[in-house]
């Protein structure tokens, strides 16, 4: 099995004073700023869907958004195509990518002090349920390539994990730590 266009999400600490069309002119700014490494294309506004996407942002690697799936607010982005190398390595570019995304969110001068992340909990996914279906055999070929992520990013903690099995949904772990922790600290950690 091998499992591609992976995705993590960060949830939102704080961000229920910030609508979620607040983000699109953000989004622009980056794509004419080129504030990220990736090659920014465009936005799209899925605002008006209950609990679903909200605000994407198209790059030519993957996807960012603000999105709002199982009720929850986060920064996600996952890779659009398949990547080459190591499963591990795969993963820890990722998160990487989204936690720079989060840090760049969260230096926005309109965002300061209304949108923080809570770096001790994320999520991991796939987004590609031919390759990764939502299965048992999926979490256990996953296990090794977690557990050595988890081991980076909260060193020395106990974390939770929680996946849940259900064939309709894509496949994804949940994990939680009681550590206090911030996104740039994780980023650290993942430069280390």
């Amino acid at each position: 099995m091998r499992i591609e266009r992976l995705g993590v999400k960060f949830f939102c600490e704080d961000a229920g004073g910030v609508a979620l069309p607040e983000f699109i002119p953000i989004f622009h700014r980056w794509i004419q700023s080129k504030v990220m490494p990736e090659t920014l294309i465009d936005v799209a506004d899925y605002s008006h869907v209950p609990s679903g996407p909200g605000i994407i942002l198209v790059a030519h690697e993957g996807i960012f958004g603000i999105d709002e799936t199982g009720g929850r607010r986060g920064l996600v982005y996952y890779l659009r195509r398949p990547f080459d190398g190591e499963l591990a390595a795969g993963v820890a570019a990722v998160t990487r990518t989204a936690l720079r995304a989060c840090e760049q969110l969260t230096s926005e001068p309109e965002l300061q002090g209304r949108v923080t992340f809570r770096a001790q909990e994320m999520q991991v996914f796939a987004h590609d349920r031919l390759n990764a279906p939502n299965t048992e055999a999926t979490a256990t070929a996953f296990q090794p390539t977690l557990t050595a992520l988890l081991a980076t990013l909260y060193p020395g903690v106990d974390c939770r994990l929680a996946h849940e099995l259900d064939p309709k949904e894509r496949f994804a772990i949940t994990v939680t730590t009681p550590e206090p922790v911030t996104t740039a600290t994780l980023l650290e950690r993942l430069a280390a």
